[in-house]
């Protein structure tokens, strides 16, 4: 860097050259991660992950990050932009939002094996660093990676490098209690003992709270479970079975709840889809029933849960479809 060239000049000049590529490899990095989620959660919900957050970081705040890195002694003063993109890999970021620690843990699982795989055309530029199988002091817990993707530019391909971090809304709700962003270092708050204490017992009580909640997930998949390779036998219909008409109030890929004229809801699983419908492979629930629809279930009360068992084959969407 020359006397005549200050650091804002530098970032200025870099985003004036690569803001157009940073921008196709955030579309494409998020392509990338969206399209994983899409393979983790076939035909379950999908809002389960969200990689939807995204941001390519403000150049003043970039510009004020090398400062404060070449004032603390971190990084040389960068000479060109090709330093300044070597000394900040945060420049373009995304964040992917996990449900529970089972989405975090098999989210991770697939990025790694993605981006480790030869015929990938994402990798990683660094060592993942995994905060939460070894949390920071301050209790902070998520997965960081860097991507490199590559983007057709004018003058030839570019490598970008985008952060990913992963949480549970949980562990990113913990920023937001904490007022973390307060506390990092180069911000206006320094932390007290107390306050690390305060954030470290408030990590491990969210985390007890994530356990908690995948525990309960596991328990409802169990009861709506619809295996893709599972004969399913029609819903027997005893004599002293009730059959009622219920209405449809939520529905999902592998779910329905509906409500009966006692003002009780029940369960409507795929699988009792499945067998009115004689399907064999696995379905999407929400493609039969909509919210709305009256419906002839028979009723089961059990120690776990009170089902609605379709006794007619549903007549919305693909069911009036069938029908015709």
């Amino acid at each position: 860097m020359t006397a005549s060239t200050s650091i804002d000049d530098l970032v200025d000049e870099l985003y004036l050259q690569r803001g157009r590529a940073w921008q196709a490899a955030l579309v494409t990095a998020q392509n990338f991660l969206e399209t994983i989620a899409d393979e983790i959660l076939d035909n379950v919900d999908r809002d389960r992950l969200n990689a939807q957050t995204a941001r390519i970081k403000d150049p003043v705040r970039a510009a004020d990050k090398l400062r404060r890195r070449i004032a603390e002694g971190r990084i040389d003063e960068p000479s060109d932009v090709d330093d300044v993109v070597d000394a900040l890999s945060d420049l373009i970021g995304i964040k992917v939002l996990c449900k529970s620690p089972r989405d975090f843990h098999a989210f991770v699982d697939a990025l790694e094996s993605a981006c480790n795989d030869p015929e990938c055309s994402v990798r990683f530029a660094k060592d993942p660093m995994n905060y939460v199988e070894f949390p920071k002091p301050s209790g902070y817990r998520a997965y960081h990676a860097v991507l490199l993707v590559r983007v057709a530019t004018h003058q030839g391909d570019l490598d970008v490098k985008v952060e990913v971090q992963v949480k549970t809304r949980l562990q990113d709700a913990w920023g937001e209690l904490t007022h973390e962003d307060m506390y990092k270092p180069g911000e206006a708050l320094k932390p007290s003992k107390q306050h690390e204490n305060q954030a470290r017992q408030m990590a491990e009580l969210l985390l007890q709270v994530d356990l908690m909640a995948d525990e309960l997930a596991a328990q409802l998949d169990s009861q709506t479970a619809d295996s893709k390779d599972a004969v399913v036998q029609p819903t027997p219909v005893p004599k002293d079975s009730e059959i009622i008409s219920a209405r449809v109030t939520r529905t999902g890929p592998r779910y329905a709840l509906a409500v009966g004229p006692d003002g009780r809801r029940g369960l409507i699983p795929a699988r009792s889809v499945k067998a009115v419908i004689g399907a064999k492979d696995r379905i999407s629930v929400d493609d039969y029933l909509q919210i709305g629809d009256m419906v002839r279930v028979v009723v089961e009360d059990t120690d776990d849960a009170l089902y609605y068992h379709l006794s007619s084959q549903p007549r919305s969407k693909k069911g009036r479809k069938r029908n015709r």
